[in-house]
């Protein structure tokens, strides 16, 4: 049995091979286990098809279950070649169309669609081509020329994408209307500055003309007062240097003493380095007899002592060679202070130099250094020493500058280091009612 693939009818003839109603490549179809072939010599090419009736079929039959095979020596369709538009050499014979068999409403019911082992492309043809059977197993082809309408579409519509090449190019706008437009505007701007020219023109240059006419009010040189010539802004500054510079006045307390340096019964360099200062020291401390004397190396020394002798607080003046003013000492001043410093080293056991820097006395600039030693195996026992030494330039251009010199030990209950020195205790009273000058 053979079996159109595409419109499902079934032919009993084997010999057939080409469906009748469309002319597609019929199939060879297995019923069951078994194939019913029918011979060639028993079919009647001019008898009309029969349908075999599923009846016939005997056996135990599962419609669910279908075997699909290929018999031996079916031709299998071939795809149709679509570039060969010209008829074939192929001897086209018409087949006349056969009558479908009759089926049974019960056999059309219990029909099991078929498939083929191998899919048939189908055929590609008109709908009112007539149907014609090949008498070989070449390509099928229609009696009338199909492709020639979608050829004849494709040379209609191949121009289309070449529209763009042919559609007018866009002309380049001119710029002669911008030019003249801009022309136009400048000439306007023109026209109205000229304008307001000539009807403001004479008003602003009327105007001008009478403000520079107008005397200024404000350089009247007759009017300003002469300028006092004795105060020029030089003196001016002068004076205000030394307000700046001379300390207030100072109010002792009620037990302190006053201290004046003296020219007298000096001699030496003590004599040859003389200036005049005065400073306030408490009662209670005791004067160095051995200071201000002939041969002495200081103005003047007091101490706070610690019966028998021990030294709590010890203030002493001395000199030193000046170039006149603090500005002109600053460059020498670190030299002062290392020769001193060289000094206390061999004086006191234990030295050392803490720091150095600029440092103020009242209202008078001037230049310290603070050191530590100790003095051991004192009946007190070892004891902490302090010390600053702090230069003082003269302030009205002398060559002559003084030397402070503070000493403290940590007998005095109120010191603790280098730092309270000249700050805590007694000593503050000192420094600050230091006064160069006369009384």
């Amino acid at each position: 049995m053979k079996r159109c693939p595409k419109c499902s009818r079934t032919y009993t003839t084997n010999t057939q091979k080409f469906c009748t109603h469309d002319g597609v490549v019929l199939e060879g179809v297995e019923v069951g286990s078994e194939t019913i072939r029918i011979e060639p010599a028993s079919v009647d090419d001019d008898a009309p098809t029969k349908a075999i009736s599923r009846e016939l079929v005997t056996g135990d039959f599962d419609p669910l279950k279908t075997v699909m095979s290929r018999p031996d020596g079916t031709v299998a369709g071939r795809p149709r070649n679509t570039q060969d538009l010209s008829p074939p050499s192929t001897t086209l014979q018409p087949t006349p169309p056969r009558p479908p068999a009759p089926q049974s409403g019960s056999d059309q019911g219990s029909q099991i669609p078929l498939q083929s082992s191998a899919p048939v492309p189908p055929r590609q043809s008109s709908p009112s081509a007539p149907t014609m059977a090949l008498t070989g197993s070449g390509p099928i082809t229609a009696s009338a020329p199909v492709p020639e309408p979608q050829q004849q579409t494709q040379t209609q519509s191949a121009p289309l994408p070449q529209q763009p090449s042919a559609a007018p190019q866009r002309k380049k706008k001119s710029r002669l209307p911008l030019v003249l437009g801009i022309l136009v505007v400048l000439l306007v701007l023109g026209a109205g500055l000229g304008v307001a020219a000539y009807l403001f023109g004479p008003k602003i240059v009327s105007a001008l003309q009478a403000r520079r006419s107008t005397p200024e009010p404000s350089p009247v040189p007759t009017k300003e007062p002469t300028p006092n010539i004795a105060n020029t802004p030089n003196d001016v500054a002068q004076k205000d240097t030394n307000v700046a510079t001379e300390p207030p006045p100072y109010s002792p307390p009620a037990d302190a003493v006053e201290f004046v340096n003296s020219k007298q019964n000096l001699d030496s360099k003590l004599a040859e380095h003389y200036l005049d200062f005065s400073f306030y020291y408490p009662n209670r401390w005791q004067k160095d007899p051995g200071a201000g004397v002939p041969g002495a190396a200081n103005f003047a020394k007091v101490e706070r002592r610690l019966p028998p002798d021990f030294t709590q607080e010890n203030f002493a003046v001395g000199w030193y060679s000046s170039a006149g003013s603090a500005e002109a000492d600053r460059s020498v001043f670190p030299t002062l202070a290392a020769k001193l410093s060289a000094q206390f080293e061999k004086s006191f056991p234990g030295y050392s130099k803490v720091s150095e820097s600029e440092t103020k006395v009242g209202v008078y600039d001037g230049y310290e250094f603070r050191f530590e030693g100790m003095s051991r195996n004192t009946s007190k026992g070892d004891l902490k020493l302090w010390g600053r030494l702090i230069f003082l330039p003269p302030v009205n251009g002398g060559k002559n500058g003084v030397t402070l010199l503070m000493l403290a030990t940590s007998l005095a209950p109120e010191l603790k280091s280098v730092d309270d020195v000249g700050v805590k205790g007694e000593l503050p009273m000192m420094l600050a009612s230091f006064r160069f000058g006369k009384k």
